[in-house]
């Protein structure tokens, strides 16, 4: 069977979707050798910069191939842009495509499958700008209208998926995302402790790892750090790892009014190499999102052997399970009482951070594939 799958958000730089697909096709590749994978540098609604720099991404065995290979990107361009034929045309013909960021294009053959990450400009439309609400709202009605299949990372987002939209009931499966080999336990303190010092890190830190935009609630940490240090906690600085996102005008007016701003170590995006290294460093990841689709960064610190304090919301203890301390994110109590409690009580750590890798080991990337695969077979039978 040939199987097609939308690769285009491995851009730089790698967010979330860029580390779900490749954990998909790391998972595929370690748990299927048959089937022959097409993969798409563009996809409907996507064209990036650089499409010749994807071959890197193409697992080295031969039943995966990168569609377009030979083709001329300038004349592609043309037809993709200016000319606008439809986009359909670009693709090949599989059994199954896999559009893994919610483009649904009605295709002209084989059977459709769509990824949701979540719904948060359905539920929360202020969190986000209008161009990107609009964006994904007629992207998300294209895929119910268009998919024969559709996954959802987590149980609550395909309860979230039915409740919006009952036409998909029956046709939502849930595969949960994975986490890539390099977070793990550092073996070696001296890589992780070099990364610290690049990035000015010196005393013990609470590390929050996201995007600073609405839904992370950033705001109410800040305010519960600021609470943490007034009780006279002062040995621990809050790093924010992460580029500024949209709608991070109240976030950014905090951060400057602050009383603790000269203890909030803002490093900007960092790049993947980095990123285990800061976890692995942390004393503990503090993530109180309002809405997550999955949450990727409490799976990497849980990889990592990392303590996790994070929402009682949404998918978020699905992903922790029993290895993580929980709040209420609309409460600044609960959160500060969360924050003084995992900086003063060494034993409450601890036993974090013996749960941590048994429950990252739920979410393998073999799991990942063997559950991808037998939705496109499922799909395929349709």
């Amino acid at each position: 069977m040939q199987i097609g799958i939308d690769i285009c958000r491995l851009t730089d730089p790698w967010t979330g979707i860029g580390n779900y697909i490749a954990n998909l096709l790391a998972g595929l590749a370690a748990v299927d050798q048959d089937n022959q994978y097409i993969l798409y540098p563009y996809f409907p609604e996507c064209f990036p910069r650089r499409v010749k720099d994807m071959a890197q991404f193409v697992p080295p065995q031969g039943n995966f191939s990168l569609w377009g290979t030979g083709r001329p990107e300038l004349l592609v361009k043309l037809f993709w842009f200016k000319l606008k034929l439809p986009q359909r045309w670009f693709l090949a013909k599989p059994a199954v495509t896999h559009s893994t960021n919610l483009a649904g294009p009605r295709l002209t053959h084989g059977k459709l499958v769509v990824t949701v990450h979540d719904l948060s400009f359905c539920r929360r439309p202020d969190w986000h700008k209008e161009a990107n609400n609009e964006f994904s709202l007629r992207a998300l009605e294209n895929a119910v209208d268009n998919a024969d299949l559709l996954i959802a990372p987590s149980r609550f987002t395909a309860r979230e998926l039915v409740e919006l939209y009952p036409a998909t009931q029956g046709r939502v499966r849930v595969v949960p995302e994975a986490v890539l080999p390099v977070y793990r336990p550092a073996a070696d303190p001296a890589p992780v402790q070099a990364v610290l010092e690049r990035h000015g890190l010196e005393k013990p830190y609470l590390l929050f790892v996201g995007t600073l935009e609405p839904r992370k609630n950033l705001v109410r940490l800040l305010s519960a750090y600021e609470r943490l240090v007034a009780g006279g906690q002062e040995d621990f600085d809050l790093v924010l790892a992460g580029g500024t996102g949209w709608k991070a005008g109240p976030i950014e007016e905090a951060l400057s009014h602050s009383p603790v701003r000269e203890r909030v170590r803002r490093l900007g995006y960092v790049p993947g190499p980095d990123l285990p290294a800061l976890y692995q460093g942390a004393w503990a990841l503090v993530y109180p999102s309002l809405y997550e689709g999955f949450g990727l960064p409490v799976l990497e610190a849980l990889a990592c052997g990392t303590p996790v304090v994070t929402s009682d919301a949404a998918s978020l203890p699905e992903v922790g399970g029993e290895a993580a301390l929980y709040l209420d994110p609309e409460n600044v109590g609960q959160l500060t009482d969360a924050l003084i409690r995992i900086t003063g009580e060494p034993g409450l750590r601890a036993a974090l951070a013996a749960k941590a890798l048994e429950q990252a080991s739920r979410f393998s990337q073999e799991a990942m594939g063997r559950a991808a695969l037998a939705v496109y077979h499922e799909a395929a039978e349709l």
